[in-house]
């Protein structure tokens, strides 16, 4: 039983700085009015109509977060 034990906390303990390294590869997403251009530059790619950012859904929103990670040069 001590070497099952063992050999788990072992396995967990090489997981737990995977995760971490994980979390730092997705940056966490936060609007803000500087974002602006970057979302009318999104819209106008996708052949879209201006609309405020609060009033996007969700997948709008996940898609321009998508988009962004790849543009970071757009200010």
């Amino acid at each position: 039983m001590k070497r099952i034990a063992g050999a788990l906390v072992l396995g967990l303990g090489l997981m737990v700085p995977m995760g971490v390294v994980f979390a730092q590869d997705h940056p966490t997403h936060e609007w803000s009015s500087s974002e602006d251009p970057a979302w009318r530059q999104y819209l106008k790619e996708h052949h879209k109509k201006y609309h405020d950012w609060a009033k996007a859904n969700k997948k709008e929103q996940e898609a321009y977060w998508k988009w962004r990670d790849e543009h970071r040069d757009v200010h």
